[in-house]
């Protein structure tokens, strides 16, 4: 481990344009360049380059990788013949200096590669494409790597041990399942066609299902919405747009306890009706500008306007406007009372983030050029990545509490492609292999 020597500025990162200011209110000028100019020290000063604390065993080039706080999971290809995947689970080390211990290895089916996979009771539940049009779900014994069982979609674990399956029912396959995810006995299914689905989260858990027709354009249904409870399938409400003007597009969301019906033409305006999601009654109706999906965001709604260049709160209750930020144009994360909006950048160094008070829109802190590493976990804390002078890779903790970013490491040979779970953060290095660094705090 070496410690960034301040007369060199090894872990240095590349020099941001000065910051806009807000159109209207906000701290003078010289107040934020000075903040700035303290974040571009502390990145200096705080940041220590490190190599890997081990590199990932298998193939260079693998396929993907996934990270929970204890383990990592390696897929890749069994061989350059061969259509399927191998799957590798990893204990990581306790102390520096201890290679990652093998768990388990077990042989799957799928072209496209590993794309979800997950956790829960002791079963790992793995996401693969036999090809681009038939998602397959696996269960995996989580100690032992067993197979357990294999279903037709790709899956998402719900209250009560159950698994949720989403699959292409113009193949063959059920539009949607549950599967007990302790026994693989299916408990339910829908074989509907030309539908969507929305989940609602208790958690991480999805409890209820939101099933909606009459989305596709020129589509012959009936615009029914049903709200299905997730254990038993059960319709719990429902409500019938059939008597509504059919729109040129419509979209579905769900936010909080309100289910939101966008209708409109995408570039152009539409109108959000709010329904409450126990009982499907109308709470009220707005007309927005730009076409766009309202999304909870804290205790209010967000919505991103990106051609009008700004992002504005809505009142859930009413569906009045509670604020408007223009500087800022897509909303990202909440974090209790703190929002993460950010603006389209196609540099490497990625886009800019500010932290913004949820209540009044008001900028708390600028945060700075990052991209956003891939978390699974919604909860999870929020990291960032961008490129220093030097070609390694600058890591840091996005805290929307304290509205800063603070550094945490300095990568080499990181290219990026990071995962971060806990403090475990695995990235593809230069070479294509990868790399696992326990991210100091």
């Amino acid at each position: 481990m070496t410690l960034i020597d301040l007369g060199e500025l090894r872990g240095d990162a590349e020099p941001e344009p000065p910051a806009r200011p807000p159109r209207a209110v906000g701290r003078p000028l010289r107040v934020a360049l000075a903040g700035a100019l303290a974040l571009l020290t502390l990145a200096a000063s705080a940041a220590v380059v490190r190599p890997p604390s081990t590199v990932l065993p298998g193939r260079v080039g693998a396929v993907e990788v996934a990270v929970t706080p204890d383990r990592v999971y390696v897929a890749e290809r069994e061989g350059p013949e061969s259509g399927g995947r191998e799957v590798a689970a990893y204990a990581t080390p306790t102390r520096a200096g201890e290679p990652l211990r093998l768990l388990w290895r077990v042989s799957l089916p799928g072209a496209g590669g590993l794309f979800g996979l997950a956790e829960r009771d002791g079963v790992v539940f793995v996401n693969v494409d036999l090809d681009t049009d038939h998602p397959q779900t696996i269960l995996v014994d989580a100690k032992t790597g067993g197979r357990l069982s294999r279903h037709p979609g790709s899956g998402a674990p719900t209250v009560g041990g159950g698994l949720l399956l989403l699959g292409n029912s113009t193949l063959g396959a059920p539009g949607l399942q549950l599967v007990d995810l302790a026994s693989g006995r299916v408990r339910w299914s829908l074989p509907q066609s030309l539908v969507t689905f929305n989940y609602h989260r208790r958690g991480e858990l999805v409890d209820r299902v939101v099933v909606t027709s009459d989305l596709l354009p020129g589509a012959d249904r009936d615009g029914r919405i049903e709200v299905r409870d997730v254990v038993s399938g059960a319709v719990l409400a429902a409500r019938d747009l059939k008597g509504r003007e059919r729109p040129t597009y419509r979209q579905v969301n769900l936010a909080g306890e309100l289910l939101l019906v966008t209708e409109g033409e995408p570039g152009g305006g539409a109108v959000v009706t709010a329904y409450g999601l126990a009982a499907l009654d109308r709470r009220w109706e707005r007309r927005l500008a730009e076409f766009g999906q309202a999304e909870q965001c804290g205790a209010l709604l967000c919505v991103s306007a990106p051609r009008r260049g700004e992002v504005s709160a809505l009142d859930p209750a009413t569906g009045r406007t509670r604020w408007s930020n223009p500087r800022w144009p897509w909303f990202l994360v909440a974090r209790g009372d703190r929002l993460l909006v950010g603006a389209v950048d196609q540099r490497p160094t990625g886009g800019g983030f500010a932290v913004l008070d949820a209540a009044t829109g008001r900028q708390l802190g600028e945060l700075g050029r990052w991209q956003l590493t891939f978390a699974r976990d919604p909860d999870a804390p929020l990291f960032g990545v961008r490129r220093t002078r030097e070609g390694d890779l600058l890591v840091a903790e996005l805290d929307l509490a304290r509205a800063e970013a603070r550094v945490l490491d300095v990568l080499p040979d990181a290219t990026g492609e990071c995962v971060v779970a806990g403090r475990s953060a695995v990235c593809r290095r230069v070479g294509g292999a990868f790399g696992w660094w326990r991210l100091r705090r």
